[in-house]
């Protein structure tokens, strides 16, 4: 009995220590604590500020965090396997499946942000949001899964020729995600490991699914900025194509814009 139980804790060291032996998952790593303390922090502000714009902002935030970072998070981590079993008997290509499945769990991670938005009674502020629209369509179609879609075929192009782990992938992935909300002026910084992480999640378990050739090489340093730059720029493309078709084609439903103050 205490031999196998030996053995059990053996294996399971031996599998820590071979998931942290990653940069980038060690990384992951450090992060989740920082997500973790971001949660608190936005969830404790946002009581504090019960009732106002920007408290219902934080409690959806923090909400936001613990469904889709959290629980999210946890779930894909337990399922990465199945999903993985589940993928191989896809009957289109992988780079295909590829950009459905991140393009998925995307839309996914939309819904959850939408619904949230039109729960926004419930967090303290009727007019208080997170999503550029109450509409789901107007939300994924004109401002967000439109443009990060791109970035999804810029990596099944990029896992089919680089051997990146599934650690690298959610990371650089997540990074675009910072740099992208520093872009549109969103506190990207300050909130870099939440996301991270909801960026992240979007590509864990498709570049986990992805089958990859024995014969792949593995990136060279410089293929790492250069995957964060080109997602960059086939996001940017996406959006000013989107900007300049908008005003020509049907809408969904009306944008939601903060308060003059």
């Amino acid at each position: 009995m205490s031999s196998a139980v030996n053995s059990t804790a053996h294996k399971t060291r031996g599998r820590f220590f071979a998931a942290v032996s990653s940069p980038a998952a060690l990384i992951i790593l450090l992060l989740i604590p920082l997500r973790l303390l971001e949660l608190v922090g936005m969830a404790a502000e946002g009581r504090k500020r019960y009732g106002t714009f920007e408290g219902a902002i934080m409690l959806m935030a923090a909400a936001l965090a613990l469904v889709w970072n959290v629980i999210g998070g946890a779930v894909m981590l337990l399922v990465r396997n199945p999903a993985r079993e589940l993928v191989s008997k896809s009957r289109l290509s992988r780079g295909a499946t590829f950009v459905l499945f991140a393009t998925l769990l995307a839309l996914l991670e939309e819904g959850v942000t939408t619904t949230l938005t039109n729960l926004a009674p419930l967090f303290g502020n009727g007019q208080a949001f997170i999503t550029a629209s109450r509409n789901f369509l107007e939300v994924v179609v004109w401002h967000s899964v439109i443009v990060i879609a791109p970035m999804f075929v810029v990596w099944s192009w990029l896992l089919a020729r680089l051997r990146f782990s599934p650690g690298a992938v959610f990371l650089l992935f997540g990074v675009n995600g910072v740099l992208a909300e520093l872009l549109i002026g969103g506190p990207a910084l300050v909130m870099a490991p939440f996301w991270v992480f909801i960026y992240g999640l979007m590509v864990y378990l498709p570049a986990y699914s992805f089958p990859t050739k024995v014969e792949t090489p593995a990136p060279r340093w410089f293929h790492y900025p250069a995957a964060i730059a080109a997602c960059l720029l086939a996001s940017a493309t996406a959006a000013l194509l989107v900007n300049w078709l908008s005003p020509h084609l049907p809408r969904f439903g009306t944008s939601l814009k903060f308060p003059a103050h």
